[in-house]
């Protein structure tokens, strides 16, 4: 098991988004979570390299859990920047915005992360920049600037970043979601690629098409829980929950 969550909660203010939340996710699994917005799934997927705190439960990476500690009278201490930053080295992240440093060309971006982490020679941080950019289809920009690329380039530029650091699982939020309409399936294939790899992969989707033809567990969360979840092609074809049947009738109308 990668990642595990059990009886996950989480509230702003007055407001309970997570309400109970259970997720598992083996190695070498590409992990939809599908749903309406405000059902809590940008919340859950930030919490699971601890860009969000949890109020209880359990978010773990191999076991152990992700930045924070329980006390002996069971309240949660939050870990430090160092510890919490060797855990976001094994989960990386894709956002909605592209988040890339302005100021820093293409490559500067990419070698950012594996220069603060100071383990490798600048020689081996420029080759393993160049192969994930070459992965992701953008060897030839290395030298641009963000403001010199379309959104689809600078989200496939995003994702060599997190590839950058050699993590063992991606999580991607909605990563498409800022993107013009035809610059979309540019994004979704190099992450298809990425799962025909054998990367482990939590994806919060609104793009149907790849939750059914890529992913290989789909969750449904609606109102801060769990709905329903399984094998794609059960949710899709055969789902068991009134409210999971009205949730893609409606989306798979308007796809």
């Amino acid at each position: 098991m990668v990642l595990q969550v059990n009886d996950e909660r989480k509230s702003f203010g007055t407001t309970e988004v997570l309400k109970g939340v259970d997720l598992k996710v083996h190695k070498g699994e590409v992990v939809a979570v599908i749903g309406p917005s405000g059902s809590g799934k940008t919340t859950m997927i930030r919490t699971l390299n601890a860009m969000e705190s949890i109020d209880s439960g359990q978010v773990l990476y191999r076991g152990q859990p992700v930045g924070y500690k329980t006390t002996s009278s069971g309240e949660y201490k939050t870990v430090s920047d160092k510890e919490l930053a060797r855990t976001r080295e094994r989960i990386g992240m894709v956002f909605q915005q592209f988040n890339l440093f302005p100021h820093m060309t293409v490559l500067e971006n990419i070698t950012f992360a594996p220069k603060y982490q100071g383990k490798q020679t600048s020689d081996a941080m420029k080759k393993n920049a160049l192969d994930q950019l070459r992965k992701v289809g953008m060897e030839s920009h290395k030298d641009k600037y963000p403001h010199q690329l379309s959104g689809g380039q600078q989200q496939r530029v995003a994702i060599a970043r997190a590839l950058a650091v050699s993590p063992d699982v991606m999580l991607f939020d909605e990563p498409t979601s800022a993107l013009d309409p035809e610059l979309v399936d540019e994004v979704l294939q190099v992450m298809s690629e990425l799962a025909a790899e054998g990367l482990t992969m939590v994806v919060v989707t609104h793009e149907m098409r790849f939750a059914r033809e890529v992913a290989d567990w789909v969750v449904f969360m609606d109102k801060g829980v769990v709905v329903e979840e399984g094998p794609a092609t059960q949710v899709f074809d055969n789902p068991k929950h009134e409210r999971t049947k009205r949730f893609l009738t409606r989306v798979m109308s308007t796809n």
